[in-house]
């Protein structure tokens, strides 16, 4: 094969591979509502598909956090009290360092799966495992 056709192939590669690289570090930032004495994550949908993440986990934990009840209401989530969105991103940066960035590369492409009675996170970037706090 002479160098030609190797760079040629090379910057076809490099046209596939570059757009999944740049969407694997993309984290979708909140849209935080402030409705009444509600306050609403409009685009929780959104975040649960690209954390890859079950609703009522991501759910659960912010209610914890925050020590207020909220439901899963069509691809909002609705906490049942006022919170300002600086309170809710700290919530959430503090989600994904315990529960989807992986410890060992630092990519956010993991699953979490209970495993008796903890949960795992599963790296599918290095193929790491390892153990993640209870909620």
């Amino acid at each position: 094969m002479d160098e030609k056709t190797y760079m040629e192939l090379l910057d076809r590669a490099y046209r596939i591979v570059s757009p999944k690289v740049q969407r694997r570090s993309e984290i979708p930032r909140l849209r935080v509502q402030q409705i009444g004495r509600k306050t609403v994550v409009a685009n929780f949908n959104e975040v649960v598909e690209r954390l890859n993440r079950d609703a009522a986990h991501i759910a659960k934990f912010f209610m914890r956090e925050l020590a207020i009840p909220g439901t899963v209401e069509g691809s909002a989530l609705v906490l049942h009290g006022e919170k300002s969105p600086r309170i809710l991103e700290a919530v959430y940066e503090r989600y994904i360092k315990y529960y989807v960035v992986c410890p060992v590369c630092n990519s956010i492409d993991t699953e979490l799966r209970k495993e008796g009675r903890i949960y795992v996170m599963k790296c599918t970037a290095c193929g790491a495992t390892s153990p993640v706090r209870p909620l």
